[in-house]
């Protein structure tokens, strides 16, 4: 299943009991609303066979129907399809999560729970769930904690309030996320003068004490709130909250922001004046379940389509970074109070943030800014500051947490491909998971399906993927070994790459890519050509200083890698190319169909990338293909393109795909 489709279930399954237009579908994935009646047709297909249905209602969309809901859990199963659950993730295949998704509601909601809704909630079966439990029972029997369960009751944590609030902080405090955020606190001198697992003791006390229902990254968020708002007033600076009417604050909120208050002045030498106090009430209140029980889906909505541009422009997926997600959305909306009430909020990090990582400071400054919530206010560089900060932990997690998805490829048998294999394991086994070996003959879609790099002992170099290709030996020598390091580098977001690297790094691939795209190899269609028609005129193009038969042996090459797997990548753009090489230099040949055109039954082609790799030297070929690679998701600059379908036009657009 692409990742796209998993997207789009994810949003049919959010919204369950509710219709949802295809412009709306649309509008969250950033897709045409052709592209999303196309999937949803393709879905429904699948999904029917699997336990559900798509129930289609003129005027009013798509609405999800589960029918058997076993079936449909062991489908998402096998899709591996995760899907959210309130504040929680919930992994249908994992059940790491589901234990910590449990422990959420026994522990943070403080619920009772019945076993039957619980599996009904989750979509696994009754004997699954009780498999979970008896593992939590015997991870809290480790606290002095148990379960209870009685007879229409449910079930519930029994044993001392200390240890239950030993299980949370390890349970849902000890993660990366946390980590990633004390490490540039740390780097900021923070934890010499706040203990930031205090901070977050305090806080976890106070609002079980008030019942107040609020999750783990919200209490991370206000930790760090309470840890800038001391290092600020120790330095003689209190923030001015306008004159707050009770009817603003609710008094749940308010004097649980007392009772935190005045435990962190009796331990750390600092006096909470009244408006602080009053300000972290405001905090609190736009943070906790109880006074937000239902998101602001305008403010979700545009926070996706900021976070999507951003995973572009990282090439990370922050996107499915729940947690940061939501910790974002949970500092917009007392953010946006602040905004509507002239509050101005001191970050005394701003400056240390611009200057460790500006690239990060300026990506929040420059894609937040366009969100239409903000716009309109005066949005002022501490502000931005904290947002960017997010974002910094966020990529610093992605560093630790990011794995290499690689598929190894032999010629010789499995004896050598083991031997590749544990090679790579054992030198870069903190950076790369080998999803699976393969022979030369056995590559096919689903060894290609959720690849990040292909490392083969035979050259691969000539062929198209949409992945980096590393030809090594197999006893992965030393060049080798910085090959594939140059990978995992490239495949970390580039935030403190210094300005010359980047700038002499940018003219090397414009030049590679001005080698291999000319207004000489690019063609226009006012109607739509064959197939065959297409190939045999982009080749003719290509032609030029190559051998007599390089026409008819690459349209030949073409056809033997289309049996071997697919070179349509999109609904929209096909790259045919070689089996093995054919040219003497590197050059890509480019087909333009503003109406469209049918390849194997795919019906609206516009774009045709025809691929020819020199048999000589391909040094820049792949700056061209991983932009072809980019340009596949990028919809808006494709109807650019058809819009005014000349080449200097192309240019202007795709180049824009190397950077």
């Amino acid at each position: 299943m692409k990742q796209t489709e998993k997207e789009l279930l994810r949003q049919l399954i959010d919204h369950q009991g509710e219709y949802l237009t295809s412009q709306y579908l649309a509008s969250e994935l950033l897709l045409s609303d052709r592209t999303i009646r196309n999937y949803l047709k393709t879905l429904n297909e699948v999904i029917e066979t699997n336990g559900g249905r798509l129930i289609a209602k003129q005027g009013q969309g798509y609405q999800l129907e589960v029918v058997n809901k076993l079936a449909f859990a062991l489908f998402l199963k096998q899709r591996e399809v995760t899907v959210e659950y309130g504040d929680q993730v919930t992994e249908f295949y994992g059940s790491e999560d589901r234990k910590k998704y449990i422990l959420n509601k026994l522990l943070l909601e403080d619920r009772a729970i019945v076993i039957d809704d619980l599996a009904e909630e989750l979509y696994i079966s009754r004997s699954s769930l009780v498999n979970d439990i008896q593992e939590i029972k015997e991870k809290l029997a480790e606290y002095s904690l148990k379960i209870v369960s009685k007879h229409k009751q449910g079930m519930w944590i029994e044993g001392q309030e200390q240890d239950k609030r030993h299980v949370i902080m390890d349970t849902f405090f000890g993660n990366k996320y946390t980590n990633s955020l004390k490490e540039y606190l740390g780097n900021s001198q923070f934890f010499k003068e706040i203990n930031f697992e205090e901070l977050v003791i305090i806080i976890l006390d106070e609002i079980r004490e008030s019942k107040l229902k609020v999750s783990d990254f919200v209490i991370q968020n206000l930790a760090l709130h309470l840890a800038l708002a001391i290092k600020r007033m120790r330095a003689g600076f209190e923030i001015q909250v306008p004159e707050i009417t009770g009817e603003e604050i609710h008094e749940t909120e308010y004097q649980a922001a007392k009772n935190i208050t005045r435990r962190i002045e009796s331990i750390m030498n600092v006096r909470f004046p009244k408006d602080e106090i009053a300000y972290l009430a405001l905090h609190l209140m736009a943070k906790s379940n109880q006074s937000h029980k239902r998101e602001n889906q305008e403010l979700v909505t545009e926070l996706m389509s900021v976070l999507k541009e951003l995973a572009q422009v990282l090439g990370q997926s922050i996107v499915e970074d729940y947690q940061f997600r939501n910790g974002l959305l949970n500092h917009l909306e007392p953010m946006l109070v602040r905004l509507k009430r002239g509050i101005a909020l001191e970050n005394p990090l701003t400056k240390e943030i611009k200057k460790e990582d500006p690239r990060a400071f300026e990506l929040t400054k420059h894609y937040f800014s366009q969100m239409p919530s903000l716009k309109g206010y005066k949005i002022n560089e501490d502000e931005w500051a904290y947002l960017a900060l997010h974002l910094m932990a966020a990529i610093e997690k992605n560093k630790v947490d990011c794995k290499l998805q690689a598929l190894i490829i032999c010629a010789t048998g499995y004896g050598s491909a083991q031997l590749l294999k544990n090679r790579v394991l054992s030198e870069f086994g903190k950076n790369i998971a080998v999803k699976q070996v393969k022979g030369y003959y056995e590559i096919d879609e689903q060894a290609l399906e959720d690849i990040d790099v292909i490392i083969s002992s035979i050259d691969l170099s000539t062929m198209f993927f949409k992945v980096p290709v590393l030809h090594v030996s197999v006893f992965l020598n030393d060049q080798d070994v910085q090959k594939i390091r140059k990978v995992i580098e490239e495949h970390r977001p580039s935030c403190f790459v210094k300005p010359q690297e980047a700038l002499s790094f940018m003219k090397e691939k414009v030049s590679f890519y001005e080698e291999q795209i000319s207004r000489n190899w690019f063609k226009v269609y006012p109607s739509a050509p064959t197939k065959v028609q297409a190939i045999n005129d982009l080749l003719a193009l290509l032609q030029e200083d190559e051998t007599e038969n390089y026409t008819s042996e690459m349209a030949h090459q073409i056809e033997r890698r289309e049996k071997m797997g697919q070179i349509i990548f999109s609904e929209q753009v096909v790259v045919p190319h070689p089996a093995i090489p054919v040219g003497a230099t590197a050059k890509i040949a480019v087909g333009i169909i503003p109406d469209g055109m049918e390849w194997d039954e795919q019906g609206a082609i516009h774009f045709v990338f025809l691929v020819s790799p020199s048999c000589i030297e391909n040094e820049g070929i792949t700056v061209v293909t991983k932009a072809i690679v980019k340009f596949i998701d990028r919809l808006d600059l494709q109807q650019q393109i058809l819009a005014e379908p000349t080449f200097e036009n192309f240019n202007e657009q795709f180049i824009k795909m190397i950077y």
